[in-house]
């Protein structure tokens, strides 16, 4: 039987003790590109999940709290393929994508024809003119990225009273605590744990590492979504991680996702019907926002 939900998720989120996780260093660099291969992009679009409503009220109500941003031009860097662009749309006027995978950026022009998707470095907007843009958003990209030129890269862009969104999803918290430990504790901490790029520990600490470069700027309570999801779902999203996908290029021959997938539906298999029922759990989104 599972545990009260919410008691479960606040204290996973605030005991998660991943200390003996071994990173590979933490880099500000813009070469990692580990997201580039037409496979990893189809995976990609088709399993991650997508961000709660509830980030881009969050994200429009700052927008338009403290001065006369019109949301006129919005850009999203490090778009991959789409989940955190599209619903931009519906309170800004005209959206830019830009993703340094040619893959990634085929897969998000298939998601919307409103949207002008661009292949690019977050690092370099040359294409914006000084003090042009209205809104930055950066979704569970800002690890990958070099943090001290892409900052005065924002800083040149947006206009006065623009406005820079960083988030990211944080680690999901399975309400089964058998199926929890299979996938957080023996599979991403352990088996995963020399596939872990540095840069991941921004994930984990929910970016209470990285800091905005506006006086005016705020760090969002944690946004928490109960979802349901089917086992085949969830080890699609598995294999969508940057760490899984450096463990498969040195393990082509894994089988540890099918094995876990037969672990997770026997934990969640009916002892009466034999249905196989869908994961539950909850998701957590972390944010800053920053005004210029």
């Amino acid at each position: 039987m599972e545990s009260d939900r919410s008691a479960l998720s606040r204290s996973h989120l605030n005991n998660h003790n991943f200390s003996k996780i071994t990173f590979l260093g933490v880099h500000r660099m813009a070469s990692y590109r580990l997201f580039e291969d037409e496979e990893h992009a189809k995976v990609y679009t088709k399993y991650r999940p997508p961000y709660p409503k509830a980030l881009y009220d969050e994200i429009e109500n700052y927008c338009k709290g403290l001065s006369e941003n019109d949301l006129d031009l919005a850009i999203d860097v490090g778009c991959g393929s789409g989940q955190s662009t599209l619903p931009l749309t519906k309170f800004c006027k005209h959206v830019i994508g830009i993703d340094i995978s040619n893959e990634q950026i085929l897969q998000a022009r298939k998601s919307a024809t409103n949207i002008d998707f661009r292949v690019g470095s977050a690092e370099d907007l040359s294409s914006q003119g000084d003090g042009t843009v209205d809104l930055v958003t950066v979704g569970t990209a800002i690890h990958w990225l070099d943090r001290s030129i892409f900052m005065k890269e924002v800083e040149r862009v947006l206009r006065p009273g623009g406005v820079l969104a960083v988030y990211t999803y944080g680690l999901d918290i399975l309400h089964n605590k058998e199926a929890h430990g299979l996938v957080w504790e023996d599979l991403y901490k352990k088996t995963l744990q020399d596939c872990n790029p540095g840069p991941h520990i921004h994930i984990i600490n929910g970016l209470s590492l990285i800091e905005l470069p506006f006086k005016d700027s705020i760090r969002l309570e944690p946004l928490l979504v109960e979802r349901e999801v089917d086992v085949d779902f969830y080890i699609g999203f598995i294999r969508s991680w940057s760490p899984w996908q450096l463990f498969e290029k040195k393990n082509p021959k894994t089988d540890i996702l099918t094995v876990l997938a037969q672990r997770l539906k026997a934990l969640y298999k009916d002892s009466v019907s034999n249905d196989v029922h869908q994961i539950s759990l909850t998701s957590t989104t972390y944010a800053l926002l920053g005004r210029k």
